[in-house]
């Protein structure tokens, strides 16, 4: 980004009151991934930006990963409830199950329980 701006090791230097080389240093702690949040916030106000920390999705939009977990959590909740239901000749058709894991998943994305991200 600092090249981007145009602005140099010094520039941002002088704004932090440290030298050149503890610049070139947080690009380099930067690179390897151990620069500190604070130390990324102080050279993006230097730089007249803001640091956004954020962490995204690698695959798809949040609402879909949510979905495949409420999804993961209500096929585990019926398969087990389907399998005490035949053990007493009450279970469900395969479409029903379907249908049933459909609307507890729908309640689980929209209610995100507790225990919705655990094993």
């Amino acid at each position: 980004m600092r090249k981007a701006l145009g602005i140099s090791p010094a520039q941002i230097a002088r704004r932090l009151g440290v030298t050149r080389d503890a610049i070139y240093q947080s690009e380099r702690n930067e690179r390897e991934g151990v620069i500190s949040l604070g130390q990324m916030r102080r050279i993006a106000n230097a730089m007249g930006g803001k640091l956004v920390y954020a962490i995204v999705p690698a695959d798809g939009r949040v609402e879909d990963i949510i979905l495949a977990q409420a999804k993961l959590k209500a096929n585990e909740l019926v398969k087990r409830a389907s399998s005490h239901m035949a053990l007493e000749s009450q279970s469900l058709s395969p479409l029903q199950n379907a249908e049933t894991i459909a609307v507890l998943a729908a309640e689980l994305a929209r209610d995100l329980p507790k225990d919705f991200w655990s094993e």
